[in-house]
């Protein structure tokens, strides 16, 4: 063989055997190509100077797309100050130079300006548009200092991204799909997987619910549009379903963007923002319930009670009453067969007795844990979770108001939940003590009708005889009718002035009212008015009373007509004295067990010409002293009165 064939001499004249290299392609495609792999950045501007055109080196070096990249202006690409300069090396080449160049900086999307070599060339119009101008920079190398502030920038960056306590993961999206590239610590502590498991995976998919992933694709695309989005969002955790506020921010938004997502768990936000709505709407509820005019007492109770196991997510709810040193339960919810209407137990053996004790409202979370196991109360119902608060009326305890579950509860009673059971044994309170006022008024109202018929009748009978005395004097002039006339009189007298002894009688003492009475001097003042020589009387060391005197004294006299009146007029009287009072007996017939209670009302008399009210009033004195009558019998098997309650001095 030549040495010219293979040591690059002369070729041969005859061509006939070579085969001749393959025409270069003249469609646009190959120019692309062939721009896109150069190494510089390249740019191709139209005639107003604006980019039509970059290769993939300046779209990394300035950090947009190719969409965002299209249409900008120079100063947007290289400032202000050096707009101009590349201004005219483009325009000297539309002016037929073959170059020209200009020492300008490229503005990065982030980061300083980067310094390079900019060239201008003509673009042949059979490749594109006319007056287009290829572009080509040249980068000058960083700095070392530059090179120092960006390592700097980047570590602090790669600080922030792993030290965030919240969860943060890297991500680019493919073709619309977020695909996870990294992720902090704190990400996998979240999630429960670890970076392997992230990184590759389409993201969304990885973490977001079922239900929710169409959700989770959409705010993907809204931050590629965007360049950012924030939303509250459901992800799934190593703990089960949590709450998050995303913000998911793209730092690159080249044809591949990348961002990142930072996860912020609210989800004790959340629960809080629940809780206060659920508090809210159970408060709304309870007004409801107890402002309805309509509805009667134990149905209020019943659905206060339906309310309060729903609010507190207990099975059981029920309403006691506490007497005698037993439970009884009025009223309940759920199926606990202890805790049912008309079940009773020994106080000592429920949960009750410790919320009676300790006069505060109990919650018990968890009673094995609390140290309940081998207490009565737990061993009977085998109720774990409690709380319950008295219910008072007028001041003394009536029954607690209580909930309760067989198991324990997940948590702690938050205050919220235990005003809430304090707020309705609160109402139950003030609803029966309102219900008992009403009930006492309205036996009053009844007594007052029965009085006020009473007090008509009497008077009416003497009034008639006096009116009907007075005619016949006057028809007859015989005088001897005036007599009957002054006792109708006295007997009006004697009624008006006992009506006067109730009303007054019966208006409630304060401190101020009250003294010490010497009990022995009232006593014989009472008895010097008493009209009965036959009659006795023996003061057993009388004790002195703290009371107030016109009315005390007011008592003793009806006592002591009351025993002359249905003991005769040799009856005996004894007063002595008892640890908290004194007593008043007599030695007469006394008075019938069925018929003690039926003598103290108002009207009540054996006699036909008595009033019915002596006993009446000094049962209406000794309650506004705040103290006790008790009708038994004497020691003669007479009538005995027991006053307790008063405030005695012995010496």
């Amino acid at each position: 063989m030549p040495a010219s064939e293979t040591q690059g001499g002369p070729p041969p004249d005859d061509h006939t055997d070579a085969e001749p290299p393959p025409p270069l392609p003249e469609q646009s495609d190959f120019a692309d190509a062939v721009l896109a792999a150069m190494p510089d950045p390249v740019f191709v501007f139209g005639p107003q100077n604006t980019l039509a055109w970059g290769n993939p080196p300046l779209r990394q070096a300035v950090g947009h797309s190719a969409a965002a990249l299209r249409g900008k202006s120079l100063p947007e690409l290289f400032g202000k100050g050096d707009a101009a300069a590349v201004e005219q090396a483009l325009d000297a080449v539309r002016a037929g130079r073959d170059t020209a160049t200009a020492e300008v900086a490229l503005l990065p999307r982030e980061g300083p300006p980067r310094p390079c070599t900019f060239t201008a060339r003509p673009l042949s119009g059979d490749v594109g548009p006319p007056n287009c101008v290829v572009g080509i920079a040249r980068m000058a190398p960083l700095s070392t200092a530059q090179d120092e502030t960006l390592r700097l920038e980047r570590d602090r960056l790669a600080a922030l991204y792993t030290g965030l306590p919240s969860p943060v993961v890297h991500y680019e999206v493919q073709g619309g799909v977020a695909i996870a590239r990294g992720a902090n610590v704190a990400f996998e502590e979240a999630f429960g997987v670890s970076r392997s498991e992230v990184v590759g995976h389409d993201l969304d998919a990885l973490l977001a619910p079922d239900e929710r992933l169409s959700q989770a694709e959409t705010l993907t695309r809204r931050a590629v549009e965007e360049g950012s989005v924030q939303a509250e969002v459901i992800r799934e955790t190593n703990e089960g379903r949590r709450h998050f506020r995303l913000n998911s921010v793209l730092f690159s938004d080249s044809e591949t963007p990348e961002g990142y997502a930072i996860y912020t768990d609210i989800t004790e936000q959340k629960e809080r923002e629940q809780t206060l709505r659920d508090e809210q709407a159970a408060l709304r509820s309870m007004y409801r319930i107890t402002a309805d005019q309509n509805a009667p007492f134990d149905d209020k109770v019943r659905r206060l009670i339906e309310l309060g196991c729903t609010y507190l997510d207990l099975p059981y709810g029920f309403l006691t009453r506490i007497s005698d040193g037993t439970q009884h339960i009025l009223q309940a919810t759920g199926d606990h067969p202890l805790l049912q209407p008309g079940k009773s137990c020994p106080l000592s053996e429920s949960y009750c007795r410790t919320t009676v004790e300790q006069e505060t409202l109990l919650a018990v979370q968890d009673a094995a844990a609390a140290g309940w196991t081998g207490d009565p109360a737990h061993e009977k119902f085998g109720l774990r979770t409690y709380i319950g608060s008295q219910i008072l009326v007028d001041g003394t305890l009536y029954g607690t108001l209580c909930f309760a579950a067989s198991d324990a509860r997940p948590t702690a009673f938050t205050e919220r939940e235990r005003t809430f059971v304090e707020l309705m044994s609160r109402w139950a309170s003030y609803e029966l003590e309102h219900r008992r006022a009403t009930e006492q008024l309205e036996r009053q109202n009844e007594r007052l009708d029965n009085f006020a018929g009473l007090v008509a009748h009497d008077l009416r009978n003497p009034l008639n005889v006096a009116k009907g005395r007075l005619e016949l004097v006057e028809d007859t002039e015989d005088l001897s009718h005036l007599s009957a006339i002054d006792r109708a009189l006295a007997r009006m007298d004697e009624i008006i002035e006992d009506l006067l002894a109730i009303t007054w009688g019966g208006q409630k003492l304060s401190n101020e009212d009250l003294e010490y009475c010497d009990l022995a001097s009232l006593i014989a003042s009472c008895w010097e008015r008493v009209d009965v020589p036959e009659a006795g009387l023996v003061a057993d060391a009388p004790p002195r009373v703290r009371a107030d005197a016109n009315r005390l004294q007011r008592l003793l006299e009806n006592l002591f007509r009351n025993a002359i009146e249905h003991g005769g007029e040799d009856v005996t009287l004894r007063i002595g004295a008892l640890d908290d009072g004194f007593f008043v007996e007599d030695d007469g017939p006394g008075i019938p067990s069925d018929q003690q209670e039926e003598v103290l009302k108002a009207g009540y008399s054996s006699d036909e010409e008595g009033t019915g009210l002596g006993l009446s009033i000094v049962k209406t004195i000794v309650d506004a002293h705040g103290w006790s009558l008790a009708l038994t019998e004497g020691r003669d098997g007479g009538a005995r009165f027991e006053v307790t309650g008063a405030e005695v001095d012995r010496e």
